[in-house]
């Protein structure tokens, strides 16, 4: 699986030199990271490193999941840091539109890093397939228990990712439903993906109701928000938990018996190709012809929309995130 998942982000990386990336020793990248959890500190690594093994320097400011913190942050890189490109991963898909148009006025080309950022002149974006993240979730739950009552855990309405997650999932449920065979009993957004107001929304439903069958919640955060809710509550019942990014935690949980699955997102090879595409725009090189395209509501942007994605449950945790190093085994086993 190590090897498979190596040769795929090797061979991508070629061919992104291959179209022509110079390397100069005087480029500025800027990372504008919204969001603030575990999944996006690998991130800025896998980023960091490789920007820097191409000689570019890279600037990071973290706004730690407020949007006015990056909008400040970002406005300040774009004014003083010379930056040849700006990385965004945006709070809000829509208000970072704003950011996007100022950096172009000011000559810096901008890529948006997992999310798409919504009304403006956005050069490129690259994230996972996001719809089939969705449809990874609700396929694998639904061939355990294809017939019951399901809650719906989706992330923050703000973000793109969360339509995209709940379009593939519906995919997979609304035959189902059609039939009858499922029945949705909560399907809620959650605030900036926090696993306290999932926490909550699943507290106030179990406080009336008895327990679901399932629970697809788009994210590894909210299945925290979650499971607790259910260990509060001392449902003895096996609820099926689905979640995304193989967060330690989630591992953990899975381990244990109290998350059914999660999708592993090889993040590296998203970095990888980001840092190669910055580069090309950096140095004035044509963006590679992608064959794919997403409409931002202004035009549409050139688009890489990596495969790179697992569904791991209890069966095959040692095989994925744990033979590929992306997780020590002893945190999630134990000694």
């Amino acid at each position: 699986m190590r090897t498979h998942i190596a040769n795929l982000i090797t061979a991508f990386i070629i061919c992104l030199l291959f179209w022509g990336c110079s390397k100069t020793d005087d480029i500025i990248i800027g990372i504008s990271m919204g969001p603030t959890h575990e999944r996006w500190t690998k991130d800025i690594s896998y980023l960091t490193h490789h920007l820097e093994s191409q000689n570019a320097k890279v600037i990071v400011r973290e706004a730690n999941g407020s949007q006015v913190e990056q909008a400040r942050q970002a406005k300040e890189m774009i004014e003083k840091d010379k930056l040849d490109v700006l990385i965004i991963v945006p709070v809000n898909s829509d208000a970072a539109g704003k950011l996007v148009d100022y950096a172009k006025s000011r000559d810096i080309d901008v890529i948006a890093y997992d999310r798409i950022i919504k009304n403006c002149d956005l050069d490129c974006y690259l994230s996972f397939d996001n719809v089939r993240i969705g449809e990874m979730q609700a396929e694998y739950l639904t061939k355990i228990k294809p017939r019951g009552s399901y809650a719906l855990l989706g992330g923050d309405p703000g973000d793109n990712n969360s339509l995209l997650l709940r379009i593939g999932q519906m995919n997979i449920l609304q035959p189902l439903i059609i039939r009858g065979d499922i029945k949705i009993v909560v399907d809620e957004n959650v605030e900036k993906w926090d696993d306290g107001i999932a926490y909550q929304i699943m507290k106030d439903y179990l406080a009336e109701n008895d327990p679901p069958d399932a629970i697809i919640a788009s994210s590894d955060g909210l299945s925290r928000g979650a499971s607790k809710a259910l260990l509060e509550a001392g449902v003895k019942k096996n609820v099926l938990l689905s979640g995304q990014d193989a967060e330690t935690d989630a591992c953990k949980r899975i381990v244990e018996g109290h998350q059914t699955m999660t999708v592993y997102k090889v993040i590296e090879s998203l970095a990888a190709s980001a840092a190669n595409m910055a580069i090309l725009l950096a140095n004035d090189e044509p963006i590679p012809n992608t064959l794919t395209t997403v409409n931002n509501g202004t035009k549409m942007v050139p688009a890489v929309l990596v495969s790179s994605i697992i569904p791991v449950g209890e069966e095959n945790i040692r095989m994925t995130v744990i033979a590929d190093g992306f997780i020590d085994e002893k945190e999630v086993f134990g000694n």
